[in-house]
């Protein structure tokens, strides 16, 4: 019988300190989940088990997805964005633009035409 959405998270987080005293103590995690789900304490599946187990470990019991923290004299008005070095060669890995396809783009944004530098170099040359 499939449990309810969320129900995993709840079994771990109640047992959050029986399992991780069990793997101080040097118990397999497989063993606690044999333990645990032979005496109906838990009804998610291994894997899930293992990956909750793994999250509890690693100190995450949230989602990816949670929002740092604001340190106590940080106003909400002015965000504070730094640029890592490694940032700056991610734009490296981007897709690049065939010459027609970044000759149309400069037209919509108003930049220079490749034509228009071909007319402006024959009557420099004049």
């Amino acid at each position: 019988m499939p449990a309810e959405w969320g129900q995993a998270k709840i079994e771990i987080l109640a047992l959050r300190d029986e399992i991780l005293g069990k793997i101080e103590q040097g118990v397999l995690v497989r063993t606690i989940y044999e333990e645990l789900s032979a005496s109906g304490r838990i009804t998610m599946s291994r894997r899930s088990f293992y990956d909750r187990v793994k999250q509890l470990r690693s100190g995450r019991t949230t989602p990816k997805t949670q929002v740092p923290a604001k340190a106590p004299g940080q106003s909400s008005a002015t965000p504070t964005h730094t640029v890592s070095p490694s940032n700056t060669q991610a734009a490296s890995f981007l897709p690049t633009l065939k010459a027609k396809e970044q000759a149309a783009l400069d037209r919509l944004w108003g930049g220079e035409d490749p034509e228009d530098d071909a007319s402006d170099e024959t009557e420099a040359s004049q």
